[in-house]
């Protein structure tokens, strides 16, 4: 389950599209208000076509990590225990957390500081089956290797612990395989599938033996998978596999040690991008929509 070097570099050339993207929501104020109205922060955890309240209640003191979760703080940080609301123990990861936490005491938000964390070796940052709850949401299909991804959220999982996953389908074949999209998640006839134009991968086939998948399109058209681990994930399907991506500062360096010519490009790309997304972003909602659907039909 090696990362694959393709991969990893068209991974890091989304970089600079990400954080220009959230730098300019942040930094106009209808979009942050808009994207507070929509996030479920400072309220109850809730999932599209799944109960987390009801699964989480159950549990004394459950640990949630919300992956790939961006800016967006889209998960609540509340539960159900013995009727009350009660704060809950989440954590927001991203591997672009360092980039992100800037832009939060830029813009000097009152938000909780984004985890470091990367989806392909999750359980080398949080403990071991000592997790309750795993979510992503739109951002398996943007890591550089979905499958690891998967096997690691199911490694930090307590034994009947679950993954949460909920994605437009298709995406990369809509976004044009730019920037992070290169995988894409579906459901064909109830199965849970993720691929792209060289692979295909049927993802139960996959977990038999140590976690079970159940898949379903809701009424919005995402594709819904909540995946319970069963048993231990087998030990050759996780850990380091010499890439080196495990901390800050090591992305960090990743980013200083690319050729010259490649960082210039990358932050020209990024005031390009930045430069776009200020005048986007200062847009209203509905005229975005339109802009981004003629985009998406030329």
């Amino acid at each position: 389950m090696a990362l694959k070097d393709s991969n990893i570099q068209k991974w890091i050339e989304g970089i600079p599209y990400e954080l220009a993207f959230w730098n300019n929501v942040y930094r106009w104020k209808r979009p942050f208000d808009g994207l507070m109205k929509w996030s479920h922060y400072g309220d109850y955890v809730e999932l599209e076509s799944f109960d987390a309240l009801q699964f989480l209640e159950n549990h004394d003191n459950p640990m949630v990590l919300d992956v790939g979760a961006g800016m967006s703080y889209a998960t609540g940080n509340y539960f159900r225990k013995n009727n009350e609301k009660t704060p809950l123990d989440i954590h927001y990861v991203d591997p672009l957390a360092p980039f992100f936490n800037r832009i939060l005491k830029k813009y000097r938000k009152n938000l909780p500081q984004i985890d470091y964390g990367m989806m392909e070796y999750l359980s080398a940052f949080y403990t071991k089956h000592d997790v309750d709850l795993v979510i992503i949401q739109n951002a398996l299909d943007h890591s550089s290797n979905p499958l690891k991804g998967i096997y690691e959220a199911l490694d930090t999982l307590k034994i009947g612990g679950k993954l949460y996953l909920n994605h437009h389908p298709n995406e990369a074949e809509t976004e044009h395989y730019k920037g992070f999209h290169q995988f894409n998640i579906c459901e064909e006839d109830g199965k849970l599938t993720i691929w792209n134009k060289t692979e295909r991968y049927d993802v139960a086939s996959l977990l038999a033996g140590f976690a079970e998948v159940e898949t379903a399109k809701a009424e919005s058209g995402h594709v819904i998978a909540v995946i319970t681990k069963t048993d231990g994930v087998p030990s050759n399907l996780t850990g380091d596999d010499g890439n080196g991506f495990l901390t800050e500062d090591m992305l960090k360096q990743t980013m200083k040690s690319l050729p010259f010519g490649k960082r210039l490009k990358m932050k020209f790309l990024y005031w390009k991008y930045n430069i776009i997304q200020f005048i986007i972003q200062g847009l209203p909602w509905d005229f975005r929509m339109k802009i981004k659907r003629l985009i998406k039909q030329a």
